[in-house]
């Protein structure tokens, strides 16, 4: 439920205890020709990436509990301002009181920070960093195979800014959220749902006029119509209120959708698609994003593996006449050298284009990769 899984392929190293740790390390050395997604100046720089994570995980009497353990360290050889290193820790456990009886509890801090160029507040000389505490909750009854059943989800997050104050402190916030959802059996193979979500997000600085409060009221479909077809799909309506009376918010229709198509074991498509909104990033009154994304991975054979995705991202800037669109392409190659060990490429390119031509840009990033587990 909100437990995190075991990292695919790796093995365990199990304690007396009882308790197994699950390491994996990823390693990319790679170039980007664009480190601060600039329409002119723009910086090339190699980089190399160092990113190791650990999950510990423990059974007893049917619950599960798990311990996240995460970093995510870059370093420019000619950027060497952009440097980051990220970090994630989470506790987090599963309970299951009964066939319908669930519940979930999630608690964490993520260290993580806003590469330059991909926010629109005063530009600084490096990225702006901050850190949340989040808290997650969830109750689910129901059994699995039942008529019907719900769930209910809590969450709060303070996010802020650690550098930069004298700019980013009007952009700390405290984020509460809610969702209610409920499924209704069609038949063996598929559910009707509706859920309702909001998000009350409550910003520090008395400068801010960015606390709002975001709905949405989703009515759908999940399910697995045979044994290559799954998905779920949801379409409603959504509305951002801003606190402030003087500042424009949002209403208007919202969907998520995600379907995979298997046409053969060791090949997969997936079609993602949604529209929503976010809060804006120091130009605009929001965000409203629609995006699409298609991907295919396929297994060559037992050690040969690859993935292409091509996606496009709509962003229309609220109150202003701004639009982005951004077009993804990308391809990734994977090769088993042992079991633990995996060699690859990544290839991805950016292509940003902006009703505004100075926030237009292009980026391609190239990398090799080493992913190791126990």
């Amino acid at each position: 439920m909100l437990t995190a899984p075991v990292p695919p392929g790796a093995m365990a190293y199990k304690t007396e205890s009882g308790v197994y740790f699950y390491p994996t390390a990823f390693v990319g050395y790679g170039y980007n020709d664009n480190v601060l997604s600039d329409a002119s100046s723009t910086v090339g720089s190699s980089f190399t990436n160092f990113a190791p994570q650990v999950v510990a995980e423990l059974k007893h009497k049917g619950d599960r509990f798990t311990l996240l353990a995460s970093l995510d360290a870059m370093r420019y050889a000619n950027s060497a301002s952009d440097n980051v290193n990220n970090a994630d820790v989470e506790l987090a456990g599963d309970h299951y009181f009964s066939s319908r009886a669930r519940a979930a509890w999630s608690v964490g801090q993520v260290n993580g920070s806003d590469p330059r160029g991909t926010t629109y507040y005063k530009s600084s000389t490096e990225p702006d960093r901050w850190h949340t505490t989040n808290l997650n909750g969830r109750i689910a009854y129901g059994a699995v195979e039942a008529p019907g059943r719900v769930e209910f989800d809590l969450g709060n997050q303070v996010k802020t800014y650690d550098n930069n104050r004298d700019v980013m402190a009007i952009a700390d916030l405290t984020l509460d959220s809610f969702a209610a959802r409920g499924f209704y059996r069609l038949g063996t193979r598929s559910l009707a749902l509706v859920e309702f979500r909001q998000a009350k997000a409550n910003y520090a600085s008395s400068l801010s006029t960015d606390s709002n409060t975001e709905r949405r009221y989703y009515a759908g479909l999940t399910w697995e119509a045979t044994a290559a077809t799954t998905g779920i799909v949801k379409i409603g309506q959504m509305t951002k209120d801003f606190d402030n009376s003087g500042r424009a918010g949002f209403s208007g229709g919202s969907w998520e959708a995600s379907i995979r198509w298997l046409p053969q074991t060791y090949s997969a498509f997936d079609l993602r698609t949604s529209r929503s909104t976010a809060d804006a990033t120091g130009y605009g009154n929001y965000n409203l994003n629609t995006s699409t994304d298609l991907s295919w991975n396929h297994k060559w054979t037992q050690s040969l593996s690859s993935r292409i995705s091509a996606g496009v991202l709509n962003t229309e800037f609220g109150g202003t006449s701004r639009k982005d669109t951004a077009n993804n392409v990308a391809l990734t190659v994977d090769y088993a050298v042992l079991r633990w060990l995996k060699i690859g490429i990544d290839l991805a390119s950016t292509d940003n284009s902006s009703s505004i031509p100075t926030w237009s840009y292009k980026r391609n990033v190239t990398m090799l990769t080493l992913n190791a587990s126990l």
